[in-house]
């Protein structure tokens, strides 16, 4: 039964209701949970590098902002997530009612403290947005925005955009990089990755509609010379993946090759999704399809997040919205580039109990994998390419935005909770397990 199908247009691609809020989070560093962790911070650094052992957390900081579709990366040099606008439309009863789309916010949070922080007060700065891409360039120690799309109105069109900014991670002061020439057009929902031997920001598909009832997506590749702010588009040769939103991409540097999973088609709605793997070569112009999708592979999904592991020379994906009868999974996979097959690290949750009716879902839906984040899509996943984490904050689950920190350690493969969920997260996860009576109640 495709129960994900029958509610996608009404609350999937938002979540499917609202958690209640608690206000206990404090601070702890990478690998152990914000609020189970009783030692002192100074206790908790000794697990951490030297340079961890200088830093003082002398703020409880702030509540972690309730946004999706958010736009960010992981700033190795200080070891924190920086993310900027998003969407924090969440559904009531099953309802998607209007809303403003793009939330005014640069949000940082610090690895180290286990605290969230929003810059305020920033002099210049983007038109906010959400389902754009960011991009960490790490030569120049910034984050690259591009692309997305936003509605200041509950109703209407909305603007999508093409412009590319540059945030100083050092100072948060935001640079409009103003290119001439050819450029992609605007859209939202594209995916990239920074390629450093190039210094180019690389970008692919997306969707250039304005409407929120209909999708124009692509299939070009674009790259972005962060030094002399040009565009250039990466002719491509023989097969292509199909135009598509809702995809993921990563880049392997070392080998030049641009990795594309999954996302939807012009019927993104309906379904059914992408589950194919490809690899794009950045000198030859040549994509490889790697994998069809089917048997042996993850189900088809949008919003899933992937990342290129090179210390083990693997595609790592998580999470996404299938089209079946799960809907939002915490799954996690790995595709060897040796073997080119998949493997799954963390095997999906399966439905347990169905449905009462529409929207009703009982709380044993599925059986949690309490050793994994909650079923989510549209999520923030960024690299720490130094200590081999893969860092998680928030995005949809059934129970609407959620608003926690995961990092999963690509050493170990295994998650670790950094920052525990305060709103969003299903009702056996939280702290009465025994007396729920609904998914999300």
């Amino acid at each position: 039964m495709k129960i994900a199908i029958v509610l996608l247009a009404l609350c999937t691609f938002v979540g499917c209701g609202t958690g209640d809020p608690s206000t206990d989070s404090s601070g702890s560093d990478i690998g152990l949970d914000a609020n189970d962790a009783d030692d002192s911070v100074s206790e908790v650094q000794d697990e951490g590098s030297a340079e961890d052992t200088n830093t003082t957390c002398e703020s409880e900081g702030e509540a972690p902002p309730v946004v999706a579709e958010t736009m960010g990366v992981f700033d190795p040099v200080r070891r924190r997530l920086v993310f900027y606008s998003g969407d924090d439309g969440i559904p009531v009863d099953c309802t998607n009612s209007g809303h403003v789309v793009g939330v005014d916010g640069l949000w940082v949070y610090d690895a180290i403290c286990a605290t969230f922080e929003k810059k305020d007060g920033l002099a210049l700065k983007p038109p906010p947005r959400a389902r754009g891409m960011a991009v960490y360039d790490s030569d120049r120690d910034q984050m690259i925005l591009f692309g997305g799309r936003a509605r200041p109105t509950s109703s209407g069109p909305y603007t999508v955009y093409n412009d590319v900014w540059a945030l100083n991670l050092e100072t948060f002061v935001w640079t409009e990089l103003v290119s001439d020439g050819p450029k992609p057009v605007a859209r939202s929902n594209p995916a990239g990755a920074y390629n450093h031997v190039t210094q180019e920001m690389l970008v692919f598909g997306g969707n250039s509609s304005s409407s929120g009832l209909s999708f124009s997506p692509h299939d070009d590749v674009w790259a972005f010379h962060i030094a002399t702010q040009t565009w250039r588009e990466i002719p491509a040769t023989g097969s292509r993946p199909v135009a598509r939103l809702f995809h993921s991409a990563a880049v392997d540097v070392e080998n030049d090759r641009l990795y594309v999973f999954g996302g939807g088609d012009a019927n993104a709605w309906q379904g059914p999704f992408l589950a194919d793997l490809w690899r794009f070569d950045l000198n030859t112009g040549v994509w490889q399809q790697l994998h069809g999708g089917g048997a042996g592979g993850p189900a088809g999904r949008i919003w899933s997040t992937i990342t290129y592991d090179s210390f083990n020379q693997r595609v790592l994906l998580f999470g996404g919205h299938d089209d079946g009868s799960v809907g939002n999974n915490n799954d996690t996979w790995q595709f060897d580039t040796e073997t080119q097959q998949w493997s799954a690290i963390v095997d999906p949750e399966t439905v347990n109990k169905q449905p009462n009716g529409f929207c009703d879902f009982p709380a044993d839906f599925t059986l949690p994998n309490m050793e994994a984040p909650d079923r989510r899509s549209a999520h923030l996943a960024a690299l720490d390419p130094t200590r081999g984490e893969w860092v998680v904050f928030g995005g949809k689950t059934d129970c609407g935005i959620i608003d926690d920190v995961w990092v999963f350690d690509v050493t170990r493969d295994e998650w670790l909770r950094l920052y525990t969920a305060t709103v969003g997260e299903s009702c056996l996860r939280g702290a009465n397990p025994d007396f729920c009576f609904a998914m999300c109640q």
